[in-house]
């Protein structure tokens, strides 16, 4: 079973913890004092993080930029397609959001397949730190019921 849920206190360290080269590759340095949205649930395990962020200057209104992690040993198991299912719920049940993007470098072949798998379209490019990336966006609907609870 997949849950989302607020992060607590104390759990930035585990957020930090669960970087490695494969995550600064895709995501860059970080920050010292993570806040995503949500932490990633396996059972009672920690093991990522999703995120949406209204702030990015690029987005239409209504829209929020998606981001998320999930730690090395739990990679490919299908828990960030599940995480942001549940967190494009929560969007759709709790905010005005209406849609969601997400910018994926071309060479990310997990994530190009994770915004595939959750009905993403691409629509163009985007350029940012250096290098261009593909933007996909997916409508924010109401998959009813879920919120930041789990999948399963």
């Amino acid at each position: 079973m997949v849950a989302i849920r607020p992060p607590a206190p104390g759990e930035d360290r585990l957020l930090i913890a669960g970087r490695d080269a494969e995550w600064e590759r895709w995501l860059g340095p970080g920050s010292d004092h993570p806040e995503p949205s949500a932490v990633i649930l396996a059972g009672e395990e920690l093991v990522g993080w999703v995120d949406a962020d209204p702030s990015p200057g690029w987005l239409e209104p209504g829209g929020v930029n998606l981001g998320y992690s999930v730690f090395r040993p739990h990679r490919r198991r299908g828990y960030a397609l599940r995480a942001l299912r549940l967190l494009l719920a929560h969007l759709s049940e709790h905010t005005a959001c209406t849609t969601a993007s997400l910018v994926i470098d071309p060479a990310n072949v997990a994530s190009l397949g994770v915004a595939r798998a959750l009905g993403a379209e691409a629509r163009g490019t985007f350029s940012g730190g250096g290098h261009e990336a593909i933007r996909f966006v997916v409508d924010v609907g109401r998959p009813g019921g879920r919120g930041l609870r789990s999948d399963g």
